[in-house]
């Protein structure tokens, strides 16, 4: 069931690799970030997933901590993603 979720996000991130390779040899701290960003924010999809199989348990307290977390993890995606655009200058 994850691999539903992960097998995706690793081909965008390996597609995001090779498109942007020339990129990552001039500036490998912005591609780092925008790498870190894009894997955060697609590792929150597995807390989204995680929180419709605890509502479907109608386990509506533990649905509610991960869907905060997934949030968090959003959230620190959109940090690294706005520290990404820091280090293009």
């Amino acid at each position: 069931m994850v691999a539903y979720i992960l097998i995706p996000a690793a081909v965008l991130l390996l597609a995001y690799f090779v498109l942007f390779f020339r990129e990552a040899l001039h500036h490998p701290r912005q591609f780092f970030f925008e790498l870190l960003a894009v894997a955060l924010m697609m590792g929150s999809l597995f807390f989204f997933k995680e929180t419709l199989d605890y509502l479907a348990r109608r386990d509506y307290v533990a649905a509610l901590l991960v869907m905060v977390i997934g949030i968090a993890v959003i959230g620190v995606g959109k940090e690294i993603a706005r520290l990404a655009l820091v280090q293009r200058d």
